[in-house]
């Protein structure tokens, strides 16, 4: 805050210079004060567990406002360089780029004379330690060297939660960690044929995601990916049982009731944007089940 207050007091202490001094139609239809509000207001938003900022349109504001700056820069490149650097860096920040963000940061640190120059530094250092986390790689030859490189790289940004907790930027700590958990149960989901108690291994993948970012505003689409992977096990054992005497109509609505059971809570999930989506799910797999029972009844 501290830096974004110095931000706003540069452009006020400037304002006989700015580019908004410009009449006709050279005049810019608002003041850099107008394009840094709205950013102002939600730079310490928690995007961890809240949806990103739009502005009335509809528009992620966060991108808007770092198409606003870039805009602003193009057309006065010589005005108030550090501040409009400075806000685009910290826009950066918070969209994942954490290296373009250190390079502004930079850029802006080494402007002697400017007041942002310090606390660009500082942010710069922080910024520094994000970037090399997100440099690690995700991808491998084959699974198990992709789930060790999600690990390693779940390690690094772990680090990052616990060092910036209780912070603005824990938040993009763990958006990042949720991401990378959320891969890594995705290819366990993806592979469980591969592995040993496969099934057992998906499950507990998934449910571990659920409880361990149980704050975050994606947990309904979590829980969602749970009941997917409960509607495989009711499909697969449709297919693998087909034959009137193998298929057990008890075990089919075990497995399928219990898909129902997950997708029924973001069915009824007041408020959250997923719920049009569960309830599409629970009405597809109901009638799934219902067709199922009568061929073998």
């Amino acid at each position: 805050m501290r830096a974004l207050t110095t931000t706003m007091l540069v452009c006020l202490l400037a304002a006989p210079a700015r580019a908004g001094d410009a009449v006709g139609a050279l005049a810019p239809y608002e003041d850099l004060l107008e394009v840094l509000a709205p950013l102002t207001w939600h730079l310490n938003d928690d995007l961890y567990r809240f949806p990103s900022p739009r502005d009335p349109t509809g528009h992620d504001l966060l991108q808007l406002s770092l198409a606003r700056l870039e805009g602003w820069e193009k057309r006065f490149p010589t005005s108030f360089r550090d501040v409009t650097t400075f806000g685009r860096a910290q826009t950066l920040e918070r969209l994942g780029e954490y290296q373009r963000a250190t390079d502004a940061y930079r850029q802006v640190a080494a402007m002697s004379g400017s007041p942002l120059a310090p606390p660009a530094k500082d942010h710069a250092t922080r910024t520094a330690a994000f970037a090399a986390a997100a440099a690690l790689p995700e991808d491998g030859a084959d699974l198990e060297t992709r789930l060790t490189a999600l690990r390693k790289k779940l390690d690094a940004f772990g680090t990052l939660v616990e060092q910036y907790a209780s912070t603005p930027y824990q938040s993009l700590a763990l958006l990042e960690e949720e991401r990378l958990e959320r891969m890594t149960s995705s290819l366990v989901v993806d592979h469980r044929q591969l592995l040993a108690k496969g099934d057992e291994t998906a499950e507990r993948a998934l449910r571990f995601l659920i409880q361990k970012h149980a704050d975050s505003k994606q947990l309904a689409e979590h829980i969602l990916r749970l009941g997917d992977l409960y509607a495989a096990f009711a499909r697969e054992y449709a297919e693998k049982n087909s034959r009137p005497l193998t298929f057990k109509e008890d075990a089919f609505i075990a497995r399928t009731d219990r898909a129902l059971d997950v997708y029924r809570k973001v069915a009824t999930w007041d408020g959250a944007r997923e719920k049009p989506e569960g309830q599409a799910r629970f009405a597809a797999l109901e009638a799934y089940k219902t067709t199922v029972l009568a061929r073998y009844r």
